[in-house]
């Protein structure tokens, strides 16, 4: 089935709620995963350890943009590349932001510099008392280590409360 782009009423799509989309990397190595100590100013997370990803570009799909990222930002090989959750996240305005989360295995490789950050192997642990990590990401790193090779992706639903507090729904289990 052919859908032209003219068979959409782009004036009604406009009007709609719409999400803008990423990819989040989690690059397991042994008891070890891969974040990156965010360096760009104008990149999420500034300053703050959070998996390798972003922006998903025109024409790409999540997986794509999954593999160009560790690409870019790695230089690594990976295997078992494999979606994990999607998060849905309201900040209060239009566009909200969808992020497709991936849990993939460390295949070979040396690490890269690249400008988006310095990358770094942390265990479980380190991760949980690190004061540098964003909120989130323990309890992301937590949904990809229990997730199931070829099982379905959880779905997340993130809100702010008054206080700019973060909640977290899990939408499906």
């Amino acid at each position: 089935m052919i859908i032209e782009m003219n068979d959409y009423n782009i004036d009604v799509i406009r009007s709609k709620y719409s999400l803008v989309p990423r990819s989040l990397i989690f690059i397991q190595k042994e008891n070890k995963f891969l974040l990156i100590h965010k360096r760009k100013k104008d990149s999420f997370g500034f300053g703050k350890l959070n998996g390798v990803g972003g922006h998903i570009e025109k024409a790409e799909e999540p997986f794509e943009s999954a593999r160009r990222e560790i690409c870019e930002e790695t230089g690594l090989e990976v295997c078992n590349l494999e979606l994990a959750a999607v998060l849905f996240i309201d900040i209060g305005k239009n566009p909200g932001i969808e992020v497709f989360v991936f849990i993939a295995g460390y295949e070979s490789g040396e690490l890269i510099n690249s400008d988006e950050g310095e990358l770094v192997w942390m265990s479980r642990e380190e991760i949980q008392n690190s004061n540098e990590i964003l909120d989130d990401i323990p309890q992301l790193i937590s949904i990809c280590i229990d997730h199931e090779f070829g099982r379905k992706p959880k779905f997340l639903k993130y809100t702010y409360d008054n206080k700019g507090e973060l909640r977290i729904v899990i939408a499906s289990d």
